[in-house]
């Protein structure tokens, strides 16, 4: 059965399928075929890299797929790992040196909510933000970082599971745990802004959610104060130019206001902050 998979991608790869990741039909399911890429490292990331090294902060070290094989197995590899925690990630079907075959995981979470958005169905919006955001705090209370986040990277079933996709980045192995979850919370936070500009109350709502279920002693927390405090006067410089800056920038920094509200000491509780 192997051996025919590997005929149909093949063939299915020859004939030009006009992407990295496509689906395809095996065996009466759906699967996913991912193609090994090149390295993504560019020049951004050492400039990354020497500002991890002058600030001492683990968390901004650049963390990019090695690309090719390697890519490919580092990614099989994660999947394996986080399936035998019991975190609902795709099954690895297949595994060769230029694509990896897995299963279907749901449908991607970042659509799902942009089409109940569209549906005007306001509480199964802020539900499946909240969803999220417990998905994420879950993940890391298993002794997890992803990676990479984004409601793109994750997934929902029929059944309501939230679960997570693209392993390709691996935190993990370039600093301590806790610096590459907080990493986690502020990627997450951003495609939450990113990809809702419009929609403080979900930035807020997903932020709430998941530091209600981390936990208020979760060890992620000192690393991501200590960033907010870092990054505390770029945000007062660049505040006045605010008209000026590329939608990336004023997106981070509306995260970034969400996260140093609810990070300082006189913040109200939990509970009220997804709400103020």
């Amino acid at each position: 059965m192997t051996e025919q998979l590997h005929k149909l991608v093949e063939q299915t790869i020859a004939q030009g399928v006009g992407a990295r990741v496509f689906p395809l039909r095996w065996s009466d399911r759906r699967i996913w075929i991912k193609q090994a890429v090149p390295p993504k490292a560019k020049g951004w990331h050492r400039l990354q890299r020497l500002a991890a090294t002058l600030t001492g902060v683990a968390l901004l070290r650049p963390t990019v797929s090695p690309g090719g094989e390697k890519g490919l197995f580092n990614e099989a590899k994660a999947l394996c790992r986080f399936k035998r925690a019991g975190i609902l990630v795709p099954d690895l079907v297949a595994e060769t040196d230029h694509w990896i075959a897995t299963g279907d995981n749901g449908a991607i979470l970042q659509t799902v909510i942009e089409d109940t958005v569209k549906a005007g169905d306001e509480n199964r919006v802020a539900q499946l933000v909240g969803m999220a955001g417990l998905a994420l705090a879950s993940l890391h209370k298993a002794g997890f970082a992803h990676g990479a986040p984004l409601l793109r990277n994750m997934t929902i079933r029929d059944d309501e599971m939230i679960g997570f996709i693209d392993f390709e980045e691996d935190p993990q192995d370039l600093m301590p745990l806790p610096d590459a979850q907080a990493r986690d919370v502020l990627l997450f936070l951003f495609s939450i802004q990113r990809g809702f500009k419009r929609r403080p109350d979900l930035l807020r709502s997903g932020w709430a959610t998941y530091l209600d279920a981390a936990g208020s002693d979760a060890p992620q927390l000192p690393p991501l104060t200590h960033i907010v405090g870092i990054i505390r006067p770029i945000y007062i410089l660049l505040s006045p130019f605010r008209r000026w800056l590329g939608t990336d920038a004023i997106n981070a920094m509306l995260a970034y206001r969400t996260l140093r509200r609810s990070l300082r000491r006189d913040t109200p509780p939990i509970a009220a902050r997804a709400t103020d």
